[in-house]
């Protein structure tokens, strides 16, 4: 199928602030084009019932490398506006493990993956099939990344599966390798036998 002569090509890019280590994005097309079309962010209501959109590191970054994001340095305009290795220098001032993370979290999306934040206590992201409403559906797999220097405590693993398990979700460690080459492994059911020990 051929375009049309007039049609628009590149898409639009969105202005964002940048606070507390996260993006807020206000512009209302910004946010049906990230929340609803490409399933990033968390929309969050503010007074008179207006809304913004709330993009954790790894979406900006995502965005960042897209180039559908403008953010500039200490929200700025008449200073540098921020390219992706600033923002990712930025970022890992509070996630040390950031680069790491962004590497499965792109791996995912790029299988065709919705991919959303996870609950916390290093399960850092749900994953819903392909083709799935994050807002009605469920998500399928739990991700819970491991990386080199950092070994699992058995009792953390344990703890996770129970959670991935009571909820009927399927655990799924992962890490990265020394060529940033993210690399899965399916926790189908795991029980403590010892308490003091630790696998890498």
């Amino acid at each position: 199928m051929s375009e049309k002569p007039n049609e628009k090509i590149e898409k639009t890019q969105v202005e964002g602030i940048l606070e507390k280590g996260k993006v807020i994005i206000s512009n209302k097309e910004g946010i049906e084009e990230f929340y609803n079309n490409s399933y990033i962010g968390t929309i969050e209501k503010i007074d008179k019932g207006d809304e913004i959109l709330i993009l954790e590191p790894i979406e900006v970054l995502l965005l960042c490398e897209r180039n559908r994001i403008l953010l500039w340095e200490d929200n700025d305009k008449n200073k540098n506006l921020l390219d992706f290795e600033s923002l990712l220098t930025y970022f890992t001032q509070f996630d040390e493990r950031l680069w790491q993370k962004y590497v499965i979290y792109m791996d995912l999306r790029k299988r065709g993956y919705i991919v959303r934040t996870g609950y916390g206590d290093g399960i850092e992201f749900r994953v819903y099939k392909r083709g799935a409403d994050f807002e009605k559906d469920f998500a399928k797999f739990l991700i819970y990344p491991v990386f080199e220097g950092n070994p699992i405590e058995l009792r953390d693993l344990d703890k996770i599966s129970r959670v991935a398990m009571s909820s009927r979700k399927d655990l799924i460690v992962a890490t990265v390798d020394r060529l940033s080459k993210p690399i899965y492994y399916s926790v189908k059911k795991f029980q403590i036998l010892n308490k003091e020990e630790s696998i890498e």
